[in-house]
């Protein structure tokens, strides 16, 4: 008399396998809806070299919590900082970036993909930034005449407006959407 039978094989192996199966399964957040405040930015010009921070608000518009899976940038020259806890309904946090002009020149565009458990599952924000290059040139004899009062002026101009890779952005209103 056998003491297995291949009924009982078949058991025993449904048995030892199916804890893989609750482990294999992975617990999906339900889904948010989320609002990026200023998705598509402007930002004033920049010397080259410099790098400017952006600040990116992201709130919780939805009734179960939002959790920002990845932030991707388009480009390796901006470095993104994300909140790695849920944020609640209600709530809000800040994505920061920071773009380093190192390696670009003129205008640009860079597109950045927010991934969250929404029901669009990605949403994009968008900043526009020209990068202006160091001029390397001699000064002439009217410029040194006239560079104690330029630097002056820059000052005051300084103290007025804040530094340039430190002002704020333009909403182009042609662009601007707002993602529920």
């Amino acid at each position: 008399m056998r003491l297995f039978s291949n009924k009982n094989h078949i058991v025993l192996l449904i048995l030892a396998l199916f804890p893989l199966f609750l482990i294999g399964c992975k617990q999906e957040l339900p889904l948010t809806s989320l609002e990026i405040e200023d998705p598509v930015r402007t930002y004033y010009p920049i010397l080259q070299g410099q790098k400017q921070n952006i600040v990116v608000k992201i709130t919780n518009t939805g009734e179960n919590a939002l959790k920002i899976k990845d932030v991707l940038p388009s480009c390796g020259c901006t470095v993104v900082t994300f909140p790695k806890s849920a944020i609640r309904p209600g709530e809000h946090h800040f994505i920061e970036m920071e773009y380093n002009s190192n390696k670009n020149i003129g205008d640009v565009r860079i597109y950045t993909t927010i991934l969250a458990n929404t029901k669009e599952g990605s949403h994009t924000f968008v900043f526009n930034i020209n990068v202006v290059p160091n001029a390397l040139y001699t000064p002439d004899y009217e410029e040194l005449y006239h560079i104690e009062e330029k630097e002056n002026k820059g000052f005051i101009q300084e103290m007025v407006e804040g530094k340039t890779n430190q002002r704020g952005y333009i909403i182009d209103s042609t662009e601007v959407r707002k993602f529920k």
